[in-house]
């Protein structure tokens, strides 16, 4: 893969909310685009996950059952565990809990502008999770042939979000 980033927009979370909306990023310029999620955390302490949905061409969000992915869960000093599904109406990265500490999030997409491709995923996250560290890997896939222009991360319990920045790159 291609090693060269170039910088496309920076979004940073300020306020208690439980979405955060990242249009218009995604053009026919890039194949892939590389996005990082650093400092991010939430309000309160109780569990929560980061989820993704695309947004489409007309600015709506895709929240179709239309989402499959697969999860790793390495937890420091428990056993591994695995989350997976189908038809999901979101792509679902990790926990998170225990404000301040907070989590950071990488993730590569592939396709997303291309309307006769699905759009494609990878990803790890770092977390703060119960009393341990949480790592996460996995992979996703939106199988719905159609072009998408940016991605929503959203929360879907009562924990909203209350710092962090989403920066989004082009790789070259």
């Amino acid at each position: 893969m291609a090693t060269n980033l170039e910088f496309i927009k920076s979004v940073e979370v300020t306020s208690s909310v439980s979405s955060i909306d990242i249009d218009n990023v995604f053009t026919d310029k890039y194949d892939v685009y590389y996005i990082s999620i650093t400092g991010f955390g939430t309000v309160g302490t109780s569990q929560t996950r980061l989820y993704l949905r695309y947004i489409d061409s007309s600015g709506s969000v895709e929240s179709s059952s239309t989402y499959d992915y697969a999860t790793l869960r390495m937890g420091a000093g428990s056993a591994f565990t695995e989350a997976k599904t189908t038809t999901a109406n979101y792509q679902q990265f990790s926990q998170i809990d225990k404000s301040p500490e907070g989590a950071g999030l990488s993730f590569y997409v592939f396709n997303p502008f291309d309307s006769s491709s699905y759009t494609f995923l990878t990803f790890q996250m770092a977390s703060h999770y119960g009393s341990t560290f949480l790592g996460t890997k996995g992979i996703g896939v939106e199988h719905t042939a159609q072009s998408y222009r940016g991605f929503q991360i959203l929360e879907i319990s009562t924990r909203p979000f209350d710092k962090g920045t989403v920066s989004v790159y082009g790789v070259k």
